[in-house]
């Protein structure tokens, strides 16, 4: 139970920097981008829109905890992430103003939710060649540990049988 409640507030925290981090990245690019009128009005309301990255953050990176689960399929886990996800990210990009909302232009607004699901999709793309060139550069490196024990031991074979021939 301690080791779990560790992994929740680990992913957690991983939630929070990364939501915290791709605030940073947004606000620099606005600011560089010439964005102004939007960060005025990040500015204006900071608290909010940090805990809006931060909640946001936490569903999205921070419900990765679900992979760290045997019992659930491969498919359940990527649906409950990405609903999860979208499910806090919609509603907190709307009220923030992240993205605007029409409600009498519903086919603007399902557009929006289509290309921000699109974006959540690149990102954990991303995420996921990440980490299966991680778990690729790992396995390798623990073969190469593996043929190096080996052949550290059959060589000390080799040394004790040429000392007891002698």
């Amino acid at each position: 139970m301690k080791q779990i409640v560790k992994l929740v507030i680990k992913y957690i925290l991983y939630g929070i920097s990364l939501g915290c981090t791709f605030f940073v990245i947004m606000c620099l690019s606005f600011s560089i981008g010439g964005g102004e009128e939007f960060l005025e009005l990040i500015f204006q309301d900071f608290a909010r829109q940090s805990a809006g990255a931060m909640a946001v953050g936490v569903a999205c990176g921070g419900m990765a905890i679900v992979y760290q689960f045997d019992r659930l399929s491969g498919f359940v886990k990527v649906m409950i992430h990405f609903f999860v996800g979208m499910g806090v990210f919609y509603p907190v990009a709307i009220s923030l103003g992240w993205i605007p909302f029409f409600p009498g232009r519903i086919l603007h607004t399902v557009l929006q939710f289509l290309a921000s699901c699109c974006i959540f999709i690149v990102i954990w793309f991303g995420f996921y060649l990440f980490n299966q060139n991680e778990a690729k550069r790992i396995n390798e490196r623990l073969r190469e540990m593996e043929r190096d024990k080996d052949s550290h031991y059959s060589d000390r074979l080799k040394s004790k049988s040429n000392k007891l021939n002698r």
